[in-house]
């Protein structure tokens, strides 16, 4: 067997590999602990940075390297410093008093002479009422006492205007108001249906 301390010494690949012994493991119950190769990245995996970090020192080398960092231009660099998209108020004083409102007191009103008059309104007057015909004749109005409107409800659409007044003050009790007078044969008196408030004319021809 060659003597191994004669070999060259080289800087080590990840890919290069090592001669070693496989022990023997639940995990891996290999038997009789067999000569095997393991790569140099294999065993630099195994060993970790400090017992209480838990990552190997491929990890602790990517760690140090920030190789999943995102890196910036210098020009965004700069724009942070600086802070130029910031919206600021140089005028925080107005704000805070509010200076913009529009308000008004009894004094402003009265020094202000358009709202003092309300020149903005629409106003009728005795003179504007007459001068406007179609206000003063009010020709859109279509205006009923309660009294009337309960004696109009019950007049026939089309029915002729009498002069027959019909009231049963100072008459017998169980009077009537007559609303309605019609003439008819005694035949269609029979025959029809009679309403209480109508007075039958009956007629012989």
């Amino acid at each position: 067997m060659a003597i191994t301390s004669t070999y060259p010494i080289i800087v080590p690949k990840a890919e290069d590999l090592i001669v070693g012994t496989q022990t023997y493991t639940a995990a891996d119950p290999v038997l009789d602990n067999p000569t095997s190769n393991f790569t140099v990245q294999s065993v630099v995996d195994l060993v970790t940075v400090g017992a209480s970090s838990g990552i190997t020192s491929f990890q602790a080398s990517s760690i140090t390297a920030n190789t999943l960092k995102t890196s910036i231009t210098p020009t965004q660099a700069g724009n942070i410093i600086l802070n130029n998209a910031k919206v600021s108020y140089t005028d925080a004083a107005a704000v805070s008093l509010n200076t913009a409102k529009v308000g008004y007191t009894e004094a402003l009103v009265s020094t202000n002479s358009d709202v003092a008059t309300n020149t903005s309104k629409v106003g009728y007057t005795e003179a504007l009422v007459s001068a406007n015909t179609n206000v003063y004749a009010n020709t859109l109005k279509n205006t009923y006492p309660s009294a009337d409107a309960t004696k109009l409800s019950g007049i026939e659409v089309g029915a002729d205007v009498n002069t027959v007044n019909s009231s049963t003050t100072g008459e017998p009790t169980g009077s009537d108001v007559v609303l309605n007078i019609v003439s008819l044969t005694q035949a269609e008196y029979d025959a029809g249906t009679k309403i209480a408030t109508t007075l039958y004319v009956i007629v012989w021809f």
